[in-house]
This record gives structure tokens, sequence and C-alpha cells, in this order.
């Protein structure tokens, strides 16, 4: 029994030796680790795609160090906490920035510290606490696949306005209306020559006009009784001449504004209204040429060869 006993003793000494050796080794390693490395904190805003415990983390290009938790932050889910591990004496200034840069084609990411600026002091100085927080910055990939997304969304509902814009029932409405503008300009084409001859025309009415004031001058003293009467028609002759001039160069500068409402109801009338200028136009000139050749003779006509014009 004694002999068990020694054994049993000798068992749990030894046991606690073994426990309280692995422990020293593990304070000796910690207490060694925690004098080699300074432990910071980065809070991101946003994802952090490709980010992973374990990942390296870099100091101005060059790993000082890794990663050692990531967790999100319980009030705003949209902060990540990444605690990371430096080598001792990594000089992480106040103004450092850190971000996250995609490593290759794997997608896998790192940590990128900025040096910062060397006139300004350590972060460790700075803040006296266990794990200094250091500033992050957006990464630019990630700030353009977010910006990428938000124009792939505006173009989608460009698309769709274009789609609703070039509906087969506005497709055709396009088609009828540029049919319509085809036609009303082929119309006024053809008709550009009659309203060419319808200035002419005008400005030899006008001229016509002014003949017979001229006229009507001349021949004042030698009417006597039925010359007077007709000098008298004359003069209104004249005056409903110059009338009708006037009516006829307000319609044509109506119709030249408003030449694409001019459909197959107004060209007949339009012609009609050329014909019958022509036709004065051609009895004044008759009528002027008479006077300069005989005025007298002119004036004692008898009334059934006055000069007429048409209404």
């Amino acid at each position: 029994m004694e002999r068990q006993a020694n054994y049993a003793l000798v068992g749990a000494i030894s046991t606690l030796l073994l426990i309280a050796g692995v422990v020293f080794v593990v304070w000796l390693g910690g207490s060694r680790f925690s004098n080699e490395y300074d432990r910071y904190r980065i809070i991101f805003e946003g994802p952090v795609r490709g980010l992973s415990v374990g990942g390296d983390v870099q100091f101005n290009g060059i790993k000082m160090g890794q990663i050692e938790r990531i967790r999100l932050d319980e009030d705003n889910p949209n902060r990540v906490i990444t605690d990371i591990s430096l080598q001792a004496r990594t000089p992480v200034r106040r103004d450092s920035l850190a971000s996250t840069e995609t490593q290759g084609i794997s997608g896998t990411s790192i940590v990128q510290i900025s040096a910062g600026d060397p006139q300004q002091p350590l972060l460790r100085e700075a803040e006296r606490s266990h794990r200094p927080v250091i500033r992050s910055k957006p990464n630019a990939m990630s700030s353009l696949i977010q910006g990428g997304g938000q124009m792939v969304e505006s173009a989608t509902r460009a698309l769709n306005q274009v789609n609703k814009l070039i509906s087969d029932e506005n497709i055709a409405d396009l088609s009828a209306t540029i049919k319509d503008v085809r036609l009303t300009m082929g119309e006024l084409a053809e008709n550009r020559a009659m309203f060419d001859h319808a200035g002419s025309m005008l400005a030899k009415l006008d001229s016509a006009a002014t003949d017979i004031e001229a006229s009507a001058a001349l021949i004042r003293e030698m009417g006597e009784g039925d010359g007077r009467r007709t000098l008298a028609e004359m003069s209104e002759a004249a005056t409903e001449l110059k009338a009708a001039i006037g009516e006829a160069r307000g319609t044509l500068a109506h119709i030249n504004r408003q030449s694409e409402t001019i459909g197959t109801t107004t060209l007949p009338a339009v012609n009609a209204a050329m014909h019958s200028l022509q036709e004065t136009s051609e009895s004044l000139d008759g009528f002027l040429r008479e006077i300069r050749q005989n005025p007298r003779r002119a004036l004692t006509k008898d009334s059934g060869q006055e000069l007429e014009l048409p209404r």
C-alpha cells in the first residue's frame, strides 16, 4: 500500500511540475511577443472585401504585422472593427491612415498603413491606451465598385425610359408625323413658284396704280362731261386697286408665316385669287396703254367700253 501511495504522490508532483512548466513557457512567450509587437485598432466604414484574420498588415508598403481579429460594431453594423499587431517601434503617427488593398486576382486584401507626417507625434505616445485607434480611409477600388453600382442602376433606369419612348405606339405616331411633314414640304415646294408669281403681280399692280394717278393728273384739265365721270371712276378704281393690293400683300404674308398649315382646302382659294389678280393686271395694262396713246379718246368712250376690274 505504501509503495502504491508513493507512486501516486510522485505522479501528482510530476503532473504539477509539467503544468507549471507549460504555464511558464506560455507566459514567457507571451511576454516576449508583447515586447516585440504593438497592438492597434482600425475602424473601417463600410465593407472590407477580402480581409481575413491572419492577413498581412503593411506599413508604407512593407510587411510589419498581421490581423488578429475582425468583428462588426454592435452599435453600428456598417463599421468593421479590426485589431492588428505591428512590430514594436513601428513609427505609426497620429495622422497615419489605414486602408484595405486588394492583392492580385485572388481577391484577398491586406491592410496598408501610411507613414504620415514625420513632424507629427507617434500615435502610441499621443494615445495612452491598450489599442490606439488608427484612422481609416475608403478603399479606392471599393469606392469605384460602389460608384459603378450606382452608375449601372442609373443606366438601367435610363434604358427603361428609352424603351418606353420607342414603344410601337410612339414609333407609329412618329412615322405618321414624319409622313405629314414630308407631304406638307412637298406641297410648299410645288406652290413656291405660285407665291413668287403672286409677288411679282402685286408689284406690277402697284406700279399700275401709280400710273393711273399720274395719268389722271395729266387729263384732269382735258376732261369735260363724260370725261369728268370717267376720271372719277378711274380715281375710284385706283383707290379700290390699292386696297386690293394691300389685302393681297397681307394675305401672302400670312400664308408665308403659316405655310406649314396650307392644305388642300386653302390652295384652290389661293389659285383663284392669283387668277383674279392676273386678269386685273392685264386689264390695267391695256387701259394705261390707251391713255398714253390717246387720252381724249379714252375719256370719251361709251359706258359699255369702260374699264371693269375683276371682283
